[in-house]
């Protein structure tokens, strides 16, 4: 009995140096950010890990040397619909894939899936010869009507595999009533999936909002660009402002960090119970 609880303490010990040394390594890096953008152009070389001179003002010169809340405007304005669009044709997708019934479904899916590992290397030059066909380069659109086009796989298999738990009394339980697909989609089926949906909406946050190479390609006036790519004005030809550069960086996390924390709990249950049901 003790030589059984030693070695639980003992590999209780481990892991929470492993979890420790894990959490340092993420951190580390963060603070090395936070205490950069207090620093002096001088001390940004000179300094040890915290600055001599705490220079707070530093954020409200980087917001000033940058069109900031341009950018932020740009940034808002390819967020907001490509939440939508994404969550909604997610689910639609999702919806299909978990309730109906057709010939060639399992190959369809297992063809979605395959999607996955294809890095977006692959897609990106004919989607930008596509784009530039359609007139749309310099322009808000390739960044943003792709996400209603599916939504991404990864969101799709995420979604499916809850919805898949849903009884399927419940839809019948609805078409005794009068309802049809769409209504059980909207009134039953969405209601009850807000764990996954709210999962892939953080997912899709996360990804627009840091999102450095879509508006890269995409957008080639300054006035059109997104917060990710305003952080570049920082870097001149000869010299990067690197206490200015650090400064902008921690605001434009600010607002991914707070959804995250305020949203952990439906994302980590959403991831949880969907990965926790086989399909």
């Amino acid at each position: 009995m003790e030589r059984n609880l030693k070695k639980i303490s003992i590999s209780g010990i481990i892991s929470q140096l492993v979890l420790i040394a894990g959490a340092a390594v993420v951190i580390v890096p963060l603070l090395w950010t936070f205490f950069t953008s207090l620093k002096t152009p001088a001390g940004v070389f000179k300094d040890n890990f915290f600055p001599t001179t705490w220079l707070w003002s530093n954020y409200t010169d980087a917001v000033r040397a940058i069109p900031f809340f341009t950018f932020l405007l740009n940034t808002l304005i390819i967020l907001l619909p490509v939440l939508i669009g994404t969550v909604f044709s997610a689910a639609l997708c999702a919806y299909g894939f978990a309730r109906f019934r057709f010939k060639g479904k399992k190959t369809l899916f297992l063809v979605l899936l395959a999607t996955m590992m294809l890095p977006s290397q692959v897609t990106l030059i004919p989607m930008f010869i596509m784009f530039k066909e359609a007139g749309w380069v310099d322009t808000f659109l390739p960044l943003i009507v792709p996400s209603f086009f599916g939504g991404g796989a990864f969101n799709i298999f995420l979604i499916r595999q809850f919805m898949r738990a849903i009884p399927r009394d419940l839809d019948e339980s609805a078409f005794v009533d009068g309802a049809n697909r769409m209504q059980i989609f909207s009134r039953i089926i969405l209601p009850l999936s807000m764990a996954p949906l709210i999962a892939v909406a953080i997912f899709t946050f996360m990804g627009v909002w840091n999102d450095f190479q879509g508006p890269l390609i995409y957008l080639n006036s300054t006035e059109k660009y997104t917060l990710a790519l305003g952080l570049s004005m920082f870097k001149g030809l000869y010299n990067v402002e690197w206490n200015m550069l650090m400064a902008a960086t921690i605001l434009i996390m600010l607002p991914a960090l707070i959804v995250f924390f305020a949203a952990q709990k439906y994302f980590i249950e959403g991831i949880s119970i969907s990965s926790a049901i086989k399909g």
